[in-house]
């Protein structure tokens, strides 16, 4: 059972370990909001220090230290609390400082505690806190907040670094005059890197590989178990360590619950399809894949066509098979277009079966191509010949092919086809 005295040693551990430095995230939280601020996202993603980014913000405008609370609730001491438990925090808060005035709460990793929303509804209720939580889960953002916190929070989804977070986190320094410098050199580096390895912050500061698969297994082992396995309270254990093995190597493709299935019957398993949806459904929500719906007007049609997949990191993928650096592209531009867009983001295909990687908007339409390498002279016919199209439907004068190097502009049938290196594209201050 847990008690005060459990949450006053939680309390008292961060108070005398103060966290040092961290990555700045480009994520912008309104804290005056009159509004409950929930974070997610996958494990390892930076939430915490989302958190510690902003309690020092906090600090800088000269709230007191009294006046923060922060609590992980994956501490070791905290296993098996339940909201009726929760006032003990406040208990104890209160008798380890002396708070003055509004107090700002801190709740990491808060969908371990059953009933969490019920006791941060009732507080917020009393008008004396901001409330600002986290949680490895998107039913977080979703069901959980839609039926229980309903116009009464602001929701964020943190992501792994962006490419300029990592560019950044490696201390890397880019201004516009270096891709004509041989220092271009590094960035392409940090490129390839950023590709193979992924964009988890502790992983973006390591320069030792096998050292990042090694935590890039803890980071699958713990969404695997933790997030998956017991929440969900999954038996079917062997089954789903299977999908998730296929659904990670097969990133940045189409999702076919009978490919997968037949490929389970191939192997000698025993499944069904709607336990293939489900591991889906889970792997979605807990944040390790993202689902990429096709372009198409009427809503009702949308949701029936067929749906790629992405995975969060493809670090992750790499533990499962070897990266496939044109696949690797295409997920990053998708991650990235995902942390700027967020829903504004779906893929066309053509009449003439051709296929549009990105439509890009809601009114105005933006379309994109990612081609690692187009100096194939088919290859480059092949992605000029499906923009063009794409184009000319959406009634656009211009459109992007992303690459790994290759820069060029040309005109095409009134069309201006802009090639641009995805390190030039993804810099935000070089767009």
């Amino acid at each position: 059972m847990v008690t005060t005295e459990d949450f006053k040693y939680a309390l008292t551990i961060l108070d005398s370990h103060s966290p040092g430095g961290f990555i700045k995230r480009d994520i912008k939280i309104d804290l005056n909001s009159n509004k409950i601020i929930a974070i997610a996202g996958a494990r390892r993603t930076g939430k915490t220090y989302v958190m510690f980014q902003y309690i020092n913000d906090l600090k800088e405008r000269g709230v007191a230290k009294d006046n923060i609370l922060y609590i992980n609730f994956e501490n070791e001491r905290l296993i098996g609390l339940n909201a009726k438990d929760m006032d003990m925090l406040l208990v104890a808060h209160k008798e380890l400082f002396n708070p003055d005035g509004k107090i700002y709460i801190f709740l990491d990793e808060i969908q371990v505690v059953e009933n969490w929303d019920k006791w941060v509804r009732k507080i917020y209720d009393t008008g004396n806190y901001q409330i600002i939580l986290t949680g490895s889960s998107s039913e977080l953002l979703s069901s959980e907040i839609a039926t229980s916190l309903a116009g009464r929070n602001l929701t964020y989804t943190i992501y792994p670094l962006s490419f300029s977070e990592y560019i950044s986190a490696k201390g890397l320094k880019v201004d516009k005059l270096l891709k004509y410098s041989t220092d271009r050199g590094t960035i392409l580096k940090a490129v390839r890197s950023f590709l193979e390895y992924g964009s988890f912050p502790e992983i973006a500061v390591l320069g030792d590989n096998t050292r990042k698969l090694e935590i890039l297994s803890s980071y699958f082992d713990a969404i695997f178990f933790k997030d998956i396995v017991r929440r969900y309270r999954i038996r079917e254990i062997n089954e789903l360590r299977i999908f998730l093995r296929i659904l990670c190597s097969n990133y940045a493709s189409y999702f076919s619950s009978v490919r997968v299935l037949n490929t389970f019957k191939s192997m000698g398993w025993n499944i069904n399809r709607a336990t293939i949806l489900n591991f889906l459904e889970y792997s979605s929500n807990v944040f390790l894949v993202q689902k990429l719906e096709q372009y198409e007007k009427s809503t009702t049609r949308r949701l029936t066509l067929h749906k790629k997949v992405y995975t969060i990191d493809t670090g992750i993928s790499r533990l499962f098979s070897d990266i496939n650096m044109g696949r690797a592209l295409e997920n990053a531009v998708y991650l990235e277009l995902l942390r700027k867009r967020n829903k504004d983001i779906s893929y066309l295909k053509l009449k003439s079966g051709k296929e549009i990687d990105f439509v890009v908007g809601e009114r105005t339409k933006e379309i994109i191509q990612v081609c690692y390498d187009v100096s194939d002279p088919d290859t480059r016919s092949r992605e000029v010949s499906a923009l063009l199209e794409g184009a000319k439907y959406f009634g656009l004068k211009a459109a992007k092919i992303i690459t790994y190097v290759f820069e060029d502009e040309e005109i095409i049938e009134g069309i201006k086809i802009q090639y641009i290196p995805f390190w030039i594209w993804a810099l935000n201050e070089l767009k």
